[in-house]
């Protein structure tokens, strides 16, 4: 199922219904009223929106009710991802072509990412169109939240991501069959093979969706950015876009600074802050332009100031 992106607006209350082949109900391209009356300044720009200041130990939840949204969520999940891995392992035999595997491969994925999505209350907007033709795809980063929305609106991309995802349970299976690259950054000697997997994967059709600032961020900034593995674009001249990614709670829950980034908690820790969120609203913003440069420390360069240029900070 192809998604129709495009610029959406609410009416007071009432909820935008997407066209036919558009999103499925598992991704909202929308946010809520409370967050478009919070852009009133400039209406028109998408991307202006302001933060919660709300402490990292308040819910708008009582206890019982964030853990029994915590549990309903992790189950959900989990049955989420074994029904789709087990869909995408049964249907390969009949996939066997190249387009009709990348086809399937595309259908399992964003499916999945998609229901996760839903699942977690995870509500999506999209500004710009995202990239469909084969490139490396450059974005800020501040956690997994990064990875499941834009797998929800991007056909077929191959992540590259830390390993530890590898070893998780079923989210590492799902990532590993689904042509996710692992980087273990602290092995500078996998680098070469890194980066023959990013040149392959190119070749293959694929974008290639590349955290330049090498590891989470707070969401306050966008890191400098890392131009080891951007050698490939700038070897063969691939076509390199760029993405900023931003992230709200509502008001009464902890900030998504806190929630939603993932930066030095173990991931036992930061989870469950996550799963008791009443809803996240993510805002991804696509650049129409495209760079090249032959000079992968320039093309790190020019990348960095696009995506600095999108960004909106998080509380």
């Amino acid at each position: 199922m192809r998604c129709a992106l495009h610029r959406t607006e609410w009416a007071a209350g009432r909820r935008n219904h997407l066209a036919p082949g558009g999103y499925a109900d598992s991704v909202s391209q929308v946010f809520g009223p409370q967050l478009l009356a919070r852009q009133h300044e400039d209406p028109d720009d998408p991307r202006r929106m302001t933060g919660t200041a709300n402490s990292i130990d308040a819910y708008r939840a009582g206890p019982i009710v964030r853990n029994a949204r915590r549990g309903w969520r992790l189950a959900r999940g989990l049955f989420a991802t074994v029904w789709r891995s087990t869909a995408w392992m049964a249907g390969v035999p009949f996939h066997s072509g190249a387009e009709s595997s990348r086809s399937w491969r595309v259908r399992c994925f964003q499916g999945w990412a998609r229901a996760i999505c839903r699942i977690g209350a995870v509500h999506v907007r999209v500004v710009g169109d995202p990239p469909r033709e084969p490139c490396v795809l450059v974005t800020n980063h501040v956690g997994y939240a990064d990875i499941l929305t834009l797998a929800a609106v991007l056909e077929g991309p191959a992540f590259v991501s830390m390993h530890e995802i590898r070893s998780w349970p079923l989210v590492g299976f799902m990532a590993e069959r689904m042509g996710t690259i692992f980087i273990d950054r602290s092995k500078k000697r996998d680098l070469p093979a890194v980066n023959a997997q990013i040149e392959r994967a190119l070749q293959l059709g694929h974008v290639v969706v590349l955290f330049a600032e090498g590891a989470n961020s707070d969401g306050s900034q966008v890191r400098p950015f890392r131009p080891s593995l951007l050698d490939p674009a700038a070897r063969i001249g691939a076509s390199c876009a760029w993405g900023a990614t931003h992230y709200e709670t509502l008001p009464g829950d902890p900030p998504a600074s806190r929630s939603v980034c993932w930066q030095d908690d173990p991931i036992w820790v930061q989870a469950p802050r996550f799963l008791a969120l009443e809803r996240i609203d993510a805002l991804i913003t696509f650049g129409a332009d495209r760079v090249r440069d032959d000079d992968r420390k320039q093309l790190a360069a020019q990348l960095h100031e696009r995506v600095s240029s999108g960004f909106v900070p998080m509380e």
